[in-house]
């Protein structure tokens, strides 16, 4: 598993994880995460589909320093980093700001040469990588108890930080896109027409190396708040409901478009709606008890 610095939680400390496994889980549940940087010092967030990947690299990136030493001749097993992958089209604000991030950094490393020391120039100036909070949150249920500050819902909340750095690698692109569809609908892409080749050039991808993230969940029914019926008044008549409404997302029945006269909605389509809606409506039950 990768190694990575837990934003730890402030409050309700009991309901944090910080693995990758489980910030995948509410990533791969949500279609739409949103971003957020800054740009021109004002916050900027927007949406994007993200895809979290843990890939393998050489090494360790604290051992094995000593010069020429490998993780082949350091005998350092191969270790996990985790990437999220996000994509656009070139000109889209984020993709400006990494691509300007890069030029400033290779203008930076030609004009110091050897002078630079780990990527600081001679005036004490760094060419400064684009950073991304990215946030995916799933909603499993309305939590209503019997007094309005008891109310709540059940959710899976994922937070990452990372740093952001253009993919270059074309058969990295092609595969990540592929990836990014097969996200929408498992198996899409082994299903529809190849990928035209000048889609590729046309997609501007950024990997984000994540530097720390945090999950948060809550699950189970509403908190009952003690009342003092002197000072705050007599419990209403009839009594205030107070439980759990399940919800999750619903896929419905497909709509052709009309652009494909003769072809019919795949099983695999049809499997994964009828599986999808199965699994939310499983989970934001068996959460609500």
């Amino acid at each position: 598993m990768s190694k990575l610095e837990p934003a730890t939680l402030r409050r309700y400390q009991e309901r944090g994880l910080y693995d990758v496994a489980s910030a995948k889980a509410v990533f791969d549940d949500s279609f739409i995460a949103h971003v957020s940087y800054i740009d021109d010092g004002y916050p900027a967030c927007q949406p994007m589909l993200t895809l979290i990947r843990e890939e393998e690299v050489e090494g360790d990136e604290t051992e094995g320093d000593a010069e020429g030493e490998t993780s082949e001749t350091s005998g350092l097993a191969p270790r996990k980093t985790a990437y999220a992958y996000l994509h656009g089209h070139p000109t889209s604000r984020l993709m400006e700001l990494v691509k300007k991030a890069g030029k400033d950094a290779e203008a930076e490393e030609a004009t110091n040469g050897t002078n630079g020391v780990n990527g600081v120039n001679g005036n004490g100036h760094a060419a400064e990588p684009v950073k991304v909070c990215i946030t995916a949150t799933k909603i499993d249920g309305l939590v209503l108890s019997s007094a309005p500050n008891g109310h709540s819902f059940n959710y899976r909340s994922a937070i990452l930080h990372g740093t952001c750095e253009q993919v270059r690698d074309k058969a990295l692109k092609k595969q990540i896109m592929h990836e990014v569809t097969d996200k929408i609908v498992p198996n899409r892409c082994a299903e529809v027409n190849p990928m035209a080749s000048i889609v590729t050039s046309m997609v501007y991808i950024i990997r984000v190396k994540i530097d720390r993230l945090s999950v948060k969940a809550r699950t189970g029914v509403p908190g009952i708040q003690p009342r003092n019926v002197e000072v705050d008044g007599p419990n209403v008549e009839p009594l205030a409901w107070a439980g759990v409404v399940p919800m999750w997302e619903q896929l419905g029945e497909p709509v052709d478009a009309g652009l494909t006269p003769g072809a019919s909605v795949s099983d695999n389509l049809k499997n994964f709606i009828v599986e999808r809606n199965a699994k939310h409506a499983a989970h934001a039950k068996r959460v609500a008890k």
